[in-house]
């Protein structure tokens, strides 16, 4: 009496896709299986509509392990020889054809393996698992049982329906009946579709004669419990009239098996690749199994969407939702309740910003409109700003943790932020625009001029004209907000070389220093708006962040800079070193000294570009107070990082903020050696002299 049945747990898929693979010509089987379990298969487990996916890697069929059947052929030629199985379940049509949809990204990587690749599909119920006892059923290697592959031909007197009729009605009961079996699934098949065109070196056809019409799954715990099944009562019931309507049985033995997708979602051989998965598994590593570290891993990964139809998007330059925005016309009160009473930290926070670029950057297609339609810009809620003489701006960005509310505020000049909002308030009911905007944050090295300029064609190649970008020069028509030079598409909270606006870009831009955004009408009119965070200002958030966590015990973490991944001597990038040293940057960024030498063992070597070795965290401390006295900020942007041993190695450039405003960009590599979670020694590989000329 067989104890446990998981066959249940495959329900789910109603329809399958299964695919025999042979290897490309001139690669290594262990190059083949190498690289379709832990480059290709994760690429396909990022496609849509999988409810399960598994790769099967395959012996040869060479017979002597199943015994023969009158009038049964079980040998297949050498040109039959295949060596992998995909197979993938779906739990409707319309998923399947969701994901046929979307696979064509695959093809591009198909003849870097595969020389063949057929494809079955099976209709509605076709595919059954009839018994299960493996108590796994997401397997990620050798199981550790005898397992087979079995393709199936039908006999060419028999039809089609007979055919089924016995797999389904007298082979398959008779062979699940059996308590040595631990395993059988079998899936019936439609004809194979010659239509589909061949990949460059891949064939996807199949002639009638050589197509099969069935395939069953078998598994065995051992060699002495086939051996019992092939002698038992079940097995002869079930070959008994097996000549009538099959040709050919031919078993393939399963070497390894691979999931990629289980339930709907990616398994970590997914996520990760089969042997990563393999390595957190023997390691016993939990961490990486949780949810903010698979974020990490594949949140950037993301099949495209075959709903598109081809069009591009351009969600792969952003990372979030930055910030929200609301108009308030008692400033007090709003501070009052979003910090007070539901706890948010003040990230930046300035009063009586005006100015012509300020004026541009926010209300030019208003101010367009009005001089269409011959109307006061007031009518269209738009203040003025240019010159102070009669309102003002006031704004507060407070953060939340994950993200940040930007309260902003327009008054009379001439009076205090507690002075009423220049403008009524308009209805708050969810039927009316009241006025809010959504800003979306754009990652640091995506040039924000640039970023408008694809913005607004991709939009207008799409239709939507609506998505206009405002300037920061003044115009007086959109035919001449669309002359504008590119340099003046983004507003720059710093002296950019790319332009300069007298009066404005010289300016002290204080906290706010780094900041850079345009203004955006979306589709339906909505106020949007895309921004950068660096340098200063970037300094402050995250500084708000941490306060934010440490005062609600949250972990929220800033958006890192990006930074290619290399291939290391020993590993590479991403372990628990590495993650060291990017928080040691951000720590240091703000020049906050106190929090950087907390990384460093009290008898650690530090070596800073030209200045002397020093020792300890005192020693660091001591001979940071020069450059403290000189710098404001640093921002370090990562470009490459190893890890080989015990040591890090970063190449880097550093970006210095003077308090005088001046700013350095310097090439900086750096080697960090740690031991036991601290770090030993640090050599910083720069030129400093610029910052003190």
């Amino acid at each position: 009496m067989r104890k446990n049945d998981f066959a249940a747990r495959d329900e789910k898929g109603k329809v399958t896709f299964y695919v025999l693979l042979w290897k490309r010509k001139g690669i290594t089987l262990e190059l083949f299986d190498n690289y379709w379990k832990d480059v290709h298969g994760p690429v396909c487990a990022r496609l849509p509509g999988q409810n399960q996916y598994w790769q099967f890697h395959l012996a040869n069929n060479e017979g002597g392990l199943w015994p023969t059947v009158d009038g049964i052929e079980q040998n297949c030629p050498n040109e039959d020889q295949f060596n992998g199985i995909a197979e993938l379940t779906f739990q409707t049509d319309a998923d399947r054809q969701t994901w046929f949809k979307a696979a064509a990204i695959l093809m591009d990587d198909e003849h870097n393996l595969f020389s063949k690749a057929i494809g079955y599909n099976t209709s509605y119920g076709n595919s059954k698992t009839y018994v299960d006892s493996i108590p796994a059923g997401d397997p990620n290697g050798d199981q550790g049982l005898l397992k087979f592959h079995v393709q199936v031909k039908k006999s060419d007197t028999a039809s089609v329906e007979a055919f089924r009729q016995y797999m389904q009605n007298s082979f398959a009961p008779a062979v699940a009946s059996s308590d040595a079996v631990l395993k059988f699934r079998m899936h019936l098949f439609e004809e194979v579709d010659n239509s589909r065109p061949d990949a460059a070196g891949v064939v996807h056809s199949e002639s009638p004669e050589k197509q099969y019409q069935a395939a069953f799954e078998i598994a065995f715990s051992n060699s002495l419990e086939m051996e019992k099944f092939f002698a038992s009562s079940e097995y002869a019931t079930a070959t008994k009239e097996m000549a009538k309507y099959v040709k050919g049985l031919y078993p393939f033995p399963q070497r390894t098996a691979y999931t990629f997708v289980y339930d709907g979602k990616m398994t970590l051989a997914g996520q990760r690749s089969s042997r990563v998965a393999e390595l957190i598994t023997k390691i016993g590593a939990t961490n990486q199994l949780k949810e903010d570290v698979a974020f990490l891993m594949t949140g950037k990964l993301s099949a495209p969407n075959p709903q598109l139809n081809g069009k591009s998007g351009l969600g792969h330059y952003l990372q979030g939702v930055q910030h929200f925005g609301i108009t308030v016309d008692d400033m007090a009160k709003a501070m009052e309740f979003y910090i007070d009473v539901l706890g948010g930290k003040v990230a930046l926070l300035g009063n009586g910003f005006i100015g012509p670029v300020l004026q541009n950057n926010l209300f030019q297609k208003e101010q367009i409109e009005a001089i269409e339609k011959n109307v006061d810009p007031r009518s269209l809620g738009v203040p003025d700003l240019v010159d102070g003489s009669k309102e003002s701006l006031d704004v507060r960005f407070i953060s939340f943790g994950n993200t940040v509310l930007e309260v902003i505020h327009f008054r009379d000049a001439k009076l205090t932020p507690n002075a009423p909002n220049v403008f009524q308030k308009v209805p708050s009911c969810v039927g009316y625009a009241n006025v809010p905007h959504i800003s979306f944050h754009v990652k640091d090295d995506v040039n924000l001029n640039d970023f408008a300029r694809i913005l607004e064609e991709e939009c207008q190649r799409r239709g939507l004209t609506e998505v206009v970008c405002n300037r920061v020069i003044h115009v007086k028509s959109h035919e001449e907000r669309k002359k504008v030079a590119l340099k003046y598409y983004a507003n720059k909270f710093w002296n950019d070389p790319e332009y300069f606006i007298e009066g404005y870009s010289d300016s002290d831009f204080g906290d706010f220093h780094g900041w850079s955004l345009f203004y955006c009408k979306g589709p339906n009119g909505e106020q949007l708006e895309f921004n950068q965070v660096t340098r200063t200002a970037k300094q402050n958030f995250i500084r708000a962040q941490q306060e934010y966590n440490n005062a609600h015990g949250t972990n929220f973490i800033w958006p890192s800079s990006p930074f290619k991944e290399q291939a290391a001597t020993s590993k590479s990038v991403g372990g628990t070193m590495s993650d060291l040293v990017r928080n040691l940057f951000i720590v240091g960024e703000p020049m906050n000294v106190d929090g950087f030498v907390t990384f460093f063992a009290d008898d650690a070597l530090y070596k800073f570009s030209n200045f002397p070795v020093v020792y300890g965290p005192k020693g660091i401390k001591e001979a940071s107070a020069t450059l403290v006295s000189k710098v404001k900020a640093v921002h370090h942007e990562i470009q490459a990082m190893w890890e080989v041993g015990d040591t890090v190695i970063c190449e880097m450039q550093v970006e210095y903020i003077r308090y005088d405003g001046k700013v350095f960009k310097l090439p900086c590599c750096d080697t960090i050696r740690i031991k036991n979670g601290k770090i030993q020694e640090m050599w910083v590989y720069m030129d400093i002299n610029p910052v003190f000329s």
